[in-house]
């Protein structure tokens, strides 16, 4: 069973080295490795320099990372993708654990783990703050990094919306549950989501208006019986 990852990246050198280290350590025979870097102006050329022909590179004016996703899914073609983001982690194991489930259901089109936040230093005023609530447990990781899905799920159900600037995972999402794609869930953390000051969804009013603006058109969706 053959995967390749996407990440798409933009201004992401902070992090994006522990991050591709984390998905290049699966042991997982023939795994592929698309970076798509969106207009990066910082030194992520030079972090993926270091990785070789261990990676494939492709570079785009900033487009966005529904875009980026998109321009890396152009490359695939491979059984399974799976995502990764450029800031967080991959827990040993990840698509091993996932591989093994769809061994199990021919059926099965997707594959869910769980996610865990951590904090990084800038922010240990904010981990103090959600110490011991449910936004520092474990949950079920409906974030792109969390999943591995088989390829054909983009072709019944489309791609990423690319005028999304935010919440185009929480759409992709929803469209997937509209269109009854097959999913398990994983009762184990197979990612590990670092939270920092550089976060694309620190902005919550844009996260949280995206989100409910995706759910009004889900709704929509269902009240009309249609897929689109």
């Amino acid at each position: 069973m053959s995967v390749t990852c996407v990440l798409p990246v933009h201004n992401g050198e902070r992090f994006l080295e522990e991050a591709l280290g984390s998905v290049l350590d699966q042991e997982v025979e023939g795994l592929q490795v698309v970076v798509v870097d969106d207009g990066s102006t910082d030194g992520t050329p030079e972090v993926l320099a270091a990785f070789g022909d261990r990676i494939r590179v492709i570079r785009q004016d900033n487009a966005g990372v529904a875009a980026a996703r998109n321009r890396g899914l152009e490359a695939v073609d491979t059984e399974f993708v799976a995502f990764q983001d450029a800031d967080d982690l991959w827990m040993p194991g990840k698509l091993r654990r996932q591989l093994h489930a769809f061994g199990r259901d021919p059926e099965l089109e997707m594959a869910v783990g769980l996610v865990q936040n951590f904090w990084m230093d800038e922010l240990a005023h904010e981990e103090a703050a959600y110490r011991g609530s449910r936004f520092a447990a474990e949950a079920p990781g409906y974030l792109l990094q969390c999943i591995l899905v088989r390829r054909t799920v983009f072709d019944r159900i489309g791609r990423f919306e690319a005028s999304l600037r935010v919440g185009e995972d929480n759409d992709w999402f929803l469209r997937a549950r509209d269109a009854g794609v097959r999913e398990h869930r994983i009762e184990e953390v197979l990612v590990r989501r670092r939270l920092h000051t550089g976060n694309l969804t620190r902005s919550d009013l844009a996260s949280r208006e995206a989100i409910l603006r995706n759910m009004k058109a889900s709704l929509d969706r269902r009240r009309s019986g249609g897929p689109g």
